[in-house]
């Protein structure tokens, strides 16, 4: 999605967020942490949220390791993640809650601002460091090529969606596009801290270019590195969080990086890459394309989610996520699971759809993610 975000305001570090509005009398205040992709999200519904349900929240949004540890040593009463906690404590389940395109943000100089168009393989070699300069023969072949272009069917303004949530094909055309690459290197920043983004980039790497990223995926993106990624700190550069690999960018011409949609928009104002999926298509990263992905995923009994990276669906954005809520079964009271309950309905069902401009997907109400959720969240106090 190539949008601007004018209004919003990153920290890079972390970002705690609470309402100036007073709660009401006898409602909680919920501590709540972990993946940095919706911290935007969380501030722009949260003055909704306590009027629907009397509570607040302190939101710190800086990573979904410190997430996961934050739910394990009870410092938070539940936590967003963008990866699937492989060692949860006892009691702990995951709840399918958003999900969002993982946008590929690249920087070709202050005034080069032109459309980029990258396959899935050479992304994938971008990232392993195997295609080392932006005028590769790889990326010139994506910049030079007939790609197709989809339009969905709309109603009232809205993408019209099918029951499970992808979005409705109206036409597609076929474009040629033509683009000078530069004879520049390629500097690539990545998230050094734990990271469920990383963790679904180098995951949909390791299923489309499995010659290349040869080690399982993880929320390191340097123990997921083909190599020793450590080893050439020119190219190679690491940031904590979205906000700082994106800053990172923004500031070093002809590089790129991965984060969620919206740190492509201000203040960073970088070239937001469409990316041809497995159709040969060419898809901008946006809530249409994520649900067009999210319609071909599986959705497992315990909530978790496996994405089908060789699907060809037409509409589908390669590298799409899952944002899941870690919730207990037990909070030693009933009125505080009922509450959480009731908190973490009201961000799923709502936060994505009032707030259309970050990207995230809108579910329709026969969506395998809706149902997952549904009965993950009656587990919460039972």
């Amino acid at each position: 999605m190539k949008f601007s975000l004018a209004k919003r305001a990153i920290v890079a570090i972390a970002v705690t967020t609470s309402l100036a509005v007073a709660p009401l009398a006898n409602a909680a205040t919920w501590k709540v942490g972990g993946a940095s992709s919706v911290n935007d999200l969380m501030s722009a519904c949260q003055e909704k949220y306590q009027a629907a349900t009397g509570d607040d929240f302190l939101y710190s949004g800086t990573g979904s390791g410190d997430g996961k540890n934050g739910l394990h040593d009870r410092k938070f009463d539940w936590a967003f993640s963008d990866s699937i906690d492989t060692a949860p404590i006892a009691n702990e389940i995951h709840l399918p809650t958003f999900v969002w395109p993982v946008a590929i943000l690249i920087n070709l100089g202050s005034v080069d601002k032109r459309p980029v168009n990258l396959s899935t393989a050479t992304i994938a070699q971008i990232f392993a460091g195997t295609i080392k300069k932006w005028n590769d023969p790889a990326i010139v072949a994506d910049n030079n090529r007939t790609v197709t272009q989809i339009k969905y069917v709309t109603k009232n303004g809205v993408t019209v969606k099918d029951k499970n949530g992808s979005p409705v094909v109206l036409s597609t055309r076929n474009v040629k596009i033509n683009r000078t690459m530069p004879n520049q290197p390629i500097t690539v920043f990545y998230r050094s801290k734990s990271s469920g983004t990383s963790n679904n980039l180098t995951r949909a790497f390791a299923a489309i270019a499995p010659s290349v990223w040869t080690k399982p995926a993880n929320d390191l993106f340097a123990t997921a590195f083909p190599g020793d990624v450590t080893k050439d700190s020119v190219r190679f550069r690491g940031g904590a969080s979205s906000g700082d690999v994106a800053n990172g960018v923004k500031a070093t011409s002809y590089s790129i990086t991965y984060a969620e949609v919206g740190f492509g928009g201000a203040p960073y104002n970088l070239i937001v890459a469409d990316v041809i999926n497995g159709a040969g298509n060419a898809i901008t990263p946006n809530s249409d394309s994520a649900m067009a992905a999210a319609a071909m995923a599986t959705v497992k009994a315990d909530g978790t989610v496996a994405f089908n990276y060789g699907n060809t669906n037409p509409a589908a954005y390669p590298f799409t996520a899952t944002t899941y809520a870690l919730a207990l079964t037990d909070y030693g009271s009933a009125a505080k699971a009922a509450s959480i309950k009731k908190s973490l309905d009201y961000l799923s069902s709502k936060c994505a759809k009032d707030n259309p401009e970050f990207g995230f997907g809108v579910f329709t109400s026969t969506n395998p993610f809706v149902e997952s959720f549904a009965k993950q969240l009656a587990r919460i106090g039972s």
